[in-house]
């Protein structure tokens, strides 16, 4: 099952956030739609991964990284205009901090299509975490977010993709339903605590790089090469 990933949308920054035009954003939408794929939530997509059950053909999720208020005003419309539904990965170190979404904008998305889910605690790389600190990481991270949202909080991804087996163990016993991270692999067994997903950039408002990503092989291609 495809998972798109994308960071910001909107203006080009001087600074290293992946970034991609409003006007790119909404062609690759419009590419989704034309060609009748299915964009599905994230409650949808785990779901048929814990049934076992094959991905709905020509289907996709899209998901974002970082929570920062472009998000809020620029992607989130475009998505409603679509009516498609996506998720969103906050750090609550970083929410309301100048570039971020608020909580108020957070809980005003949630209601509407967009799942919220958590980033860790301090957008922290976790092979580089002590073992003692990833409880604050990904227990607490989740804690506050749901309390803020008031609403339980089922997902996490993994800041620069990076985890570890203590990570994916603490996830699962922290109730987190699944985890996403954006490295590369070589098998072909799917692990809901390391679900691959696939970055979408600038380029691909061309709509057959596009349509390879959310094909169902692209990601074979990509386990030619190992993970950094």
């Amino acid at each position: 099952m495809p998972i798109l990933g994308y960071h910001r949308v909107g203006e080009a920054r001087p600074d290293h956030v992946p970034t991609v035009s409003a006007e790119a954003f909404e062609r690759q939408l419009a590419t989704l739609e034309r060609h009748r794929v299915r964009v599905l939530s994230l409650d949808e997509a785990v779901a048929a991964l814990e049934r076992g059950d094959p991905p709905p053909r020509r289907s996709a999720v899209v998901t974002f990284d970082d929570g920062y208020v472009e998000t809020y005003t620029v992607a989130w419309p475009i998505l409603r205009r679509f009516g498609f539904p996506a998720a969103v990965f906050v750090t609550p170190g970083e929410v309301g901090l100048p570039g971020f979404a608020t909580w108020d904008q957070l809980v005003e998305m949630s209601r509407d299509a967009i799942t919220i889910g958590s980033h860790t605690m301090h957008h922290s790389y976790l092979p580089l975490v002590s073992e003692d600190r990833l409880p604050e990481e990904l227990i607490r991270s989740k804690a506050v977010i749901e309390e803020r949202l008031g609403r339980p909080i089922r997902y996490l991804s993994y800041p620069i993709g990076g985890y570890t087996p203590q990570a994916q163990a603490l996830a699962q016993q922290a109730g987190y339903q699944a985890a996403f991270t954006t490295n590369r692999g070589v098998s072909r067994a799917v692990d809901r605590y390391a679900l691959r997903r696939i970055k979408v950039t600038e380029r691909d408002t061309n709509p057959l790089l596009l349509l390879a990503k959310v094909s169902g092989y692209y990601d074979c291609f990509r386990e030619l090469k190992q993970p950094a």
